[in-house]
């Protein structure tokens, strides 16, 4: 929709318009026909008499609440009477309207077989963090206070232990004091301070959707150039994909040089069943909570759009997320929306283990094999956006927004596949091999003018290169074109290659005053619950947004409070999920492996050190995995 002037707005009907919600569902006399409170679309009817009629666009959306054609049924016509005599009046619109949800004073909560496995699990497992807890603390006799830090002298007892408040403690306060884990801690604060910057993204994304008192301000920031690097912030999520390919690639370089290159392919399938077991069970009791109990925390005008949606999602899509293909499978009916990164980078990570196989088998084929690599990883986001006639960047409209990007065809094309996302994940695994590579040669960069020059200018550059994509967005390209399918491949991947000279900088320590910063012990444990809270996050953001009882008015300092308030939550719930999932999870499996790694090396590293929340050292069999944790 164009901006003309102020004034306009002010004659245009209100994008929301909410009852007193709970007035409507104040409990009514016995004899007396329950109170109900509907959710509606409005759409607006063509008129082309109508000079408002030519500024505003209408979208038509499938329902998949509960009981909504019943409700349609009943309540849409004395709906449409009320909604249209209103709009007549005051604007001189006609609109129809369709019922979405209706909420009754009469409702009941509906608990069925799967809600109740949910609170089985969740009961079960604060019973085995009890007795771990316990029994930890009932075999240290001597009331040692290290040991908590030691392993024990049995798979029985380190079993037994996993779940132990005390010893799940100490992995996540913990710092090893390798030399190359000293130089890799500042990968924790970037953890924790990407996710803040994607919870601030979709704060902003939130508070599009929700009502507000003054929709135009969020309109006219899509069309201020100096917002273009805010809105462009899309791109955060790159670091996190260039940081597991070099974190990837420096570890499992390690790995190899203590087997003097001896790994074969089947390494692969070994690296895919760890990583999968260390991901998957936090990931899948997450979703298990959003398919059940979700929906059961609030109630509200919009309450239902939030998260019944997320549980109805859940229940028919949550295979997808765990094979790890929801990025492209049921992409536009999404459980954990976010989920969509995890899909994209457990992809990329089993590509990326097979061409550091390769590299290591055919070292004298290193070049030629990262040269193709990254040549096809740029040259497939180009080609898939000539032919399909995309823009040059993803572009982001509020229309897209109403939503949540659900349905938007640059969402589901430009940003989210694997195919668009691969150049950065395999520029950092370039990185890893090149520290690497100095390492062997003992050539430290900070000693490098030009680099250090590089380095700096790059803090610079990268925010800039986000202003140029203001132009998709007050202009309409004709596609396919040549020149559009090369600048979004050279945008996208560029972040990655800023990113990485940044990781390079850092590990040579280049400023060590924002290395002193970046390695401060409290980003320690807030990066190892990064993945948690990545995972939770949405969960915290719907009850703080989504339960609004009327219109709010946007601003800085309110969007400020709503990220401060969510990062915070998040990391509260990401504390409780990796004391009753998460660690313990990395604890047993790390003893399942133990007896292969036992047979193949005294000190292997875990190829698994590598995802969006690198496991915290541990204090069991773990003790030579531990040295490459963060």
């Amino acid at each position: 929709m164009e901006i003309t002037t102020v004034s306009q707005y002010h004659r245009m009907p209100k994008l929301w318009k909410l009852d007193d919600y709970d007035d409507c569902l104040q409990s009514p006399g016995p004899e007396e026909p329950p109170g109900v409170y509907c959710a509606n679309t409005v759409v607006i009817r063509p008129d082309n008499r109508s000079e408002l009629w030519r500024l505003i666009e209408y979208k038509f959306d499938e329902t998949i609440f509960e009981n909504s054609a019943a409700d349609r049924a009943m309540y849409e016509d004395m709906v449409e009477i009320c909604i249209n005599k209103e709009l007549n009046d005051t604007y001189g619109l006609m609109a129809y309207t369709e019922v979405q949800s209706c909420d009754k004073s009469s409702m009941e909560m509906d608990i069925d077989t799967l809600d109740q496995s949910f609170l089985i699990i969740f009961c079960l497992l604060i019973s085995l963090v009890i007795f771990s807890t316990w029994y930890d603390s009932s075999i240290n006799y001597k009331r040692i206070p290290d040991h908590y830090k030691q392993p024990l002298d049995s798979k029985r007892k380190m079993v037994c232990v996993a779940f132990s408040l005390q010893r799940n403690w100490y992995r996540l306060t913990s710092r090893s004091s390798s030399e190359m884990n000293k130089k890799l801690r500042f990968f924790q604060a970037l953890r924790f301070l990407t996710m803040t910057l994607v919870v601030f993204g979709h704060a902003v994304l939130l508070l599009t959707v929700s009502p507000t008192t003054h929709p135009e301000k969020m309109e006219k920031l899509m069309h201020d150039i100096g917002s273009m690097i805010l809105t462009n912030g899309v791109q955060i999520t790159q670091t996190f994909l260039a940081m597991s390919g070099t974190l990837l690639a420096i570890q499992f370089l390690n790995f190899s040089e203590q087997r003097k290159g001896r790994v074969g392919y089947l390494y692969v399938v070994i690296a895919i069943v760890i990583r999968y077991i260390r991901l998957t069970p936090v990931y899948a009791f997450v979703m298990l909570f959003h398919a059940t109990w979700l929906a059961k925390l609030q109630v509200g005008p919009l309450w239902r759009w939030g998260a019944e949606t997320e549980r109805v999602f859940c229940r028919r899509n949550w295979w997808t997320n765990l094979l790890y293909i929801n990025n492209y499978v049921h992409a536009d009916k999404p459980c954990l929306q976010q989920g969509w990164y995890l899909g994209a980078e457990f992809q990329i990570f089993i590509v990326a283990v097979f061409v550091l196989i390769t590299i290591v088998k055919f070292p004298r084929l290193k070049s030629a094999i990262l040269a193709l690599v990254l040549a096809v990883s740029y040259a497939l986001p180009a080609l898939f956006i000539y032919f399909n006639k995309l823009d040059g960047t993803f572009v982001i409209t509020l229309e897209a927004q109403r939503y949540i990007l659900w349905f938007d065809r640059s969402y589901l094309q430009a940003y989210i596949p694997t195919h668009v996302n691969f150049g950065n994940y395999m520029m950092g695994v370039l990185t890893g091999l090149i520290y690497t590579e100095l390492q062997k040669r003992s050539i430290d960069l900070v000693h490098n003018r030009p680099f250090r020059i590089v380095w700096y200018l790059n803090f610079l550059v990268i925010p800039l290169t986000m202003l140029p994509s203001y132009m998709f967005y007050v202009n309409d390209f004709e596609k396919p074109s040549i020149w559009m399918a090369v600048y979004f491949a050279v945008l996208k991947n560029l972040f990655g290659i800023g990113a990485c000279i940044f990781f390079l900088g850092s590990i040579f320590r280049i400023n060590k005053v924002l290395q002193r910063m970046l390695n401060y012990p409290f980003f320690e444990p807030l990066g190892r619950l990064a993945y948690g809270a990545y995972l939770s996050h949405t969960l915290v953001m719907r009850y703080m947004f989504v339960s609004a009882r009327g219109p709010v008015y946007y601003s800085d300092l309110l969007t400020i409070s709503l990220v401060a308030g969510s990062v915070v939550l998040s990391c509260l719930v990401a504390l409780l999920l990796c004391f009753l999932v998460e660690f313990p999870t990395s604890a047993l499996q790390s003893l399942l492996f133990d007896g292969f790694k036992a047979r193949k090396t005294t000190n292997q590293v875990d190829p698994e050190d590598v995802n969006v929340a690198d496991q915290p050292p541990a204090s069991a069999p773990e003790a030579e995995a531990k040295k490459t944790d963060l």
